[in-house]
C-alpha cells in the first residue's frame, strides 16, 4: 500500500510547485504593508478591513507604538521594517521627516484640541466649564484636571508646544508652571485623560475631540469647548524611505484620500473631522499661529523639561501654587502687589532659555533614547536643583507675605 500513497504525495508536491510556479498562490500573490502607527487598535481596524474588502491583493500589516517608540524603531531601523508612517503627531512627521526617515506627510483627517469635562460632575462643584486655558488656573478646579505627559504621548506634546507658541517661551513655562498647581495627575497615556474624566477621578482635561464624540457615542454624560485660536491637527501618513518601498503603499494613500476612504473617518471608533469639514471649520476661524518644524527641533527639551517642571513636582507645586492664590486674592499694598509679583518671576524662572532649547547638540543630549546615560542624567539633575532653589525661594517670599506683623 506504501507505493500507491508515495506516489499520491508526489503528485501532489509536483502539482503545488507548478502552481507556485505560475503565481497561482494566493499567499505568494499577496502583497504587504508594514505600517508603524500610533492611532489605537479601534481606530485602524475598521479602515485596514475596508481597505483590504477593497483590495483583497493587498495586506496591511499594522504596527502601534506609542510615539516616542515609533520614532525609535524608525531611526534605530528595527524590524520589520515599516513601509510608512501613520499618525496625528505633525511635529513628528517633521523631525521624521528632517532626519530623512519618512517622505514628505500628507495629511488626510483634522483633529481639534478642546476642554473636555464630566458634566454632572462639574454641576456638583458648582464651576462653570473652561472656556480659555486660563480658566484652568482658577482655585476652583484644585485637584480637578488631568494632563498627560507629552515625553509619553505625541498628541500632548504639541498640546504643550501650542501653549508654549501661543504665550511665548517664559510666559507659556510660568503658565505651565501654575497649572500644575491644579493637577491631579499627569497621566501616562492621553488616554488615560478620556477615562479619568468618563469615571470621575477628575472633573476636566484637554484632549483632542475624538475622545469626546467617542465617549458621547457611548453615552456618558461629557462636555467638550474647542480652546480658541488653536490650529487643527493634521492626522497624517507618510511613506518611509527604505529601499524596496512596497508599490502598493500609494494605493493605500489614495484609498484614504478617496471618498470610500474619506467616509470612514465618521465611524464611532474613527471619529476624525474630515479634509472637507476641515477646510469648512478652518474659513471660520482665525489662522492660529503654529510653527511644526519648531516643535519639532525642540521636541526633546520640551518633553524633558515638563517633566522636571510640572511631572516630577506636583505635590511642591500645589502648596507654593495654592499659598499663591490665597495671598493674591487680599487686597495688597503697592509694595506687597510689587513684591509677590516678583515671587511669581522667580518660582516661574526657567533653566533653559528660548534659543537654546532649539540647539540641536541639546536636544541630543536630551534624546529620550538617552534617559539613563550620565550626560542627560548630569543636565537634568541641575535644572532639578536650580528648580528647587526658585521654589523654595518663592516659599519663603510667600511666608514674608502671609505671616509679616500686622502694623
Amino acid at each position: 500500500m506504501w507505493y500507491p500513497i508515495r506516489v499520491f504525495f508526489l503528485s501532489l508536491l509536483i502539482i503545488g510547485t507548478a502552481q507556485a510556479s505560475n503565481g497561482a498562490n494566493p499567499v505568494n500573490a499577496t502583497s504587504t504593508i508594514v505600517i508603524l502607527t500610533s492611532f489605537p487598535e479601534s481606530f485602524y481596524t475598521p479602515i485596514k478591513q475596508a481597505f483590504e474588502r477593497t483590495h483583497p491583493d493587498i495586506s496591511l500589516r499594522v504596527l502601534n507604538k506609542k510615539t516616542p517608540a515609533l520614532i525609535q524603531h524608525l531611526n534605530q531601523r528595527r524590524s520589520p521594517f515599516a513601509d510608512m508612517v501613520w499618525m496625528s503627531s505633525s511635529d513628528a512627521m517633521a523631525t521624521l521627516k528632517a532626519s530623512g526617515a519618512i517622505q514628505q506627510p500628507l495629511t488626510f483627517a483634522w483633529s481639534q484640541f478642546g476642554f473636555f469635562w464630566h458634566q454632572e460632575k462639574l454641576q456638583s462643584l458648582g464651576i462653570s466649564a473652561p472656556n480659555r486655558w486660563e480658566d484652568l488656573l482658577h482655585p476652583n478646579f484644585i485637584d480637578q484636571i488631568a494632563i498627560s505627559a507629552p515625553s509619553r504621548s505625541g498628541t500632548n506634546h504639541l498640546l504643550i508646544e501650542i501653549i508654549l507658541q501661543q504665550y511665548g517661551w517664559e510666559k507659556g513655562w510660568a503658565y505651565l508652571n501654575q497649572l500644575g498647581g491644579n493637577l491631579a495627575t499627569v497621566t501616562a497615556r492621553s488616554f488615560g485623560v478620556r477615562e479619568g474624566v468618563i469615571k470621575q477621578r477628575f472633573t476636566v482635561g484637554p484632549v483632542v475631540d475624538f475622545f469626546y464624540r467617542s465617549a458621547v457615542a457611548e453615552g456618558y454624560p461629557v462636555g467638550f469647548q474647542p480652546v480658541p485660536n488653536t490650529p487643527l491637527i493634521p492626522a497624517q501618513i507618510a511613506m518611509t524611505n527604505r529601499e524596496n518601498q512596497s508599490t502598493s503603499s500609494q494605493v493605500f494613500v489614495d484609498f484614504l484620500l478617496s471618498n470610500q476612504g474619506q467616509s470612514l473617518l465618521s465611524l464611532p471608533n474613527v471619529n476624525r473631522i474630515t479634509l472637507e469639514q476641515g477646510r469648512a471649520i478652518a474659513s471660520t476661524m482665525p489662522t492660529p499661529v503654529f510653527d511644526p518644524f519648531l516643535s519639532a527641533i525642540r521636541y526633546q527639551t520640551v518633553n524633558a523639561l515638563f517633566d522636571e517642571v510640572v511631572t516630577n513636582r506636583l505635590p511642591e507645586l500645589h502648596s507654593f501654587w495654592q499659598k499663591w492664590a490665597l495671598i493674591n486674592t487680599q487686597a495688597l499694598s503697592v509694595k506687597d502687589r510689587k513684591s509677590l509679583n516678583a515671587i511669581y518671576q522667580q518660582a516661574t524662572q526657567m533653566p533653559v532659555h528660548n534659543e537654546g532649547a532649539s540647539d540641536e547638540k541639546f536636544n541630543n543630549v536630551l534624546d529620550a533614547n538617552k534617559k539613563y546615560t550620565a550626560s542627560f542624567q548630569s543636565l537634568t539633575e541641575t535644572w532639578r536643583q536650580q528648580l528647587h532653589r526658585n521654589l523654595t525661594d518663592a516659599n519663603a517670599g510667600l511666608d514674608a507675605l502671609l505671616y509679616k506683623d500686622v502694623e
